[in-house]
């Protein structure tokens, strides 16, 4: 790379560190592919997910309750854990910045000495930043660091997600096929009298022994059958209305679903994982069980005519504003850049990258994951805050020893 000019070199650096972070990506991605998957084929119980962040997420829930506040406990510890990674980075970035404005008196000699060429004023310019040990990468590590922790996160959240939509179905199955076979055999033993067969012939049908019947009587007990199938279902369906369990959490109608446009109960192919982004694959549910079971649920509950809003948007917007806010305290931190052009159109197109990429995340996936976005931001602006005015205080606090020396 010898021939190579500096600002190439710093080029291949950097697409060398977001390969990184791509193959880093891809390898959390492969070590979680084979579990992405919630099974339902056990009428009894759920398969519990495996991705560590839900098991740590499903032990969070069972001493706080809600899931919503559990995401905001969550996120909370991973950020105290996470910390001393953003005190580092902001640590760099402030040194780096009181470097720049003690070395940026050289640097416009060092401009106006060179004129039009660039290569020796690129050579000199990094030969001044070695010597006054001005990093122009130590800052990216932390960064690598943040979002490898990002997509992990969100690994586990789908499973999660998922999972806690598999336990609601659940509930609501049970409920269903209880009331349903209660329901059933009462309706068919009083359709079955009312048809003049005896408590006998009740009871033989009721048990699935039809052979004796003539097909006249199979004819009028196959009526009786669908009678009694139709008030069945019907209530059953009612009882799963009146006890349906909504994941509320603040104005989200449902916290597993996004805080949009969306509806607060997923159809089959959103449940399953077939379409949307929300979660991880659902197996063992069929569509006509799934549709029968929900019948009088979907479409229920949300905002707007019909209520077809899960949610008010508020969770998502807040998020990205944030994301411009904390980008903008970040690029302010870090003063003045050199090469001011490219440096400034770098740092606008840094500024609009994470709001951009965070909004999308916070539209197409739960409303669980975008609190913990809104959260994590909003922690990481009080930190910045928190850091500012320490630095200023000790500052102010070297100032004054410096003078008294003086």
């Amino acid at each position: 790379m010898a021939h190579l000019s500096v600002e190439r070199k710093k080029r291949i650096k950097i697409y060398l560190l977001a390969l990184l972070v791509l193959c880093s990506l891809c390898v959390l991605t492969a070590c979680n592919s084979n579990s992405d998957t919630i099974n339902m084929a056990n009428q009894k119980a759920v398969g519990e997910p495996s991705h560590f962040i839900a098991k740590f997420l499903i032990i969070l829930q069972s001493g706080i309750g809600n899931f919503g506040w559990t995401v905001v406990v969550f996120t909370i510890i991973l950020k105290l854990i996470t910390t001393p990674f953003d005190f580092w980075q902001k640590h760099i970035m402030r040194k780096n910045a009181k470097i720049m404005e003690r070395i940026k008196p050289q640097l416009d000699a060092l401009a106006e000495k060179c004129g039009d060429d660039k290569q020796r004023y690129q050579q000199e310019q990094m030969a001044i930043y070695k010597r006054e040990k001005y990093s122009t990468l130590g800052a990216c590590l932390p960064t690598i660091i943040t979002l490898v922790v990002f997509f992990v996160v969100f690994a586990g959240f789908r499973q999660m997600v998922s999972y806690q939509n598999a336990l609601v179905y659940q509930s609501a199955r049970n409920t269903y096929y209880s009331e349903h076979d209660a329901e059933y055999e009462t309706a068919m033993r009083a359709e079955l009298l009312a048809a003049g067969f005896s408590e006998a012939d009740a009871e033989k049908v009721l048990s699935g022994e039809t052979e004796s019947f003539t097909s006249d009587q199979l004819v009028v007990i196959n009526g009786c059958d669908a009678r009694s199938e139709a008030k069945a279902k019907d209530l059953a369906q009612t009882a799963v209305l009146e006890n349906y369990e909504r994941p509320k959490f603040l104005w989200i109608w449902n916290i597993f679903a996004q805080d949009s446009w969306v509806s607060a109960v997923p159809d089959y192919q959103s449940f399953s994982g077939q379409s949307g982004m929300s979660g991880a694959k659902i197996e063992g549910v069929m569509i006509t069980e799934y549709e029968t079971v929900m019948g009088k649920v979907l479409g229920t509950g949300g905002y707007g005519k019909g209520g077809t809003w899960n949610g008010l948007l508020i969770f998502p917007l807040l998020s990205i504003g944030l994301n411009i806010l904390s980008q903008f305290m970040m690029q302010k931190s870090q003063g003045k850049q050199p090469n001011a052009q490219a440096g400034q159109a770098s740092a606008k197109m840094m500024q609009w990258i994470m709001p951009v990429m965070m909004g999308i995340f916070a539209l197409l996936y739960s409303a669980a994951f975008t609190i913990y976005i809104f959260v994590s931001t909003l922690y990481s602006i009080l930190f910045q805050l928190l850091f500012n005015m320490s630095a200023k205080l000790i500052d102010k606090s070297k100032e004054k020893k410096m003078g008294i020396r003086r």
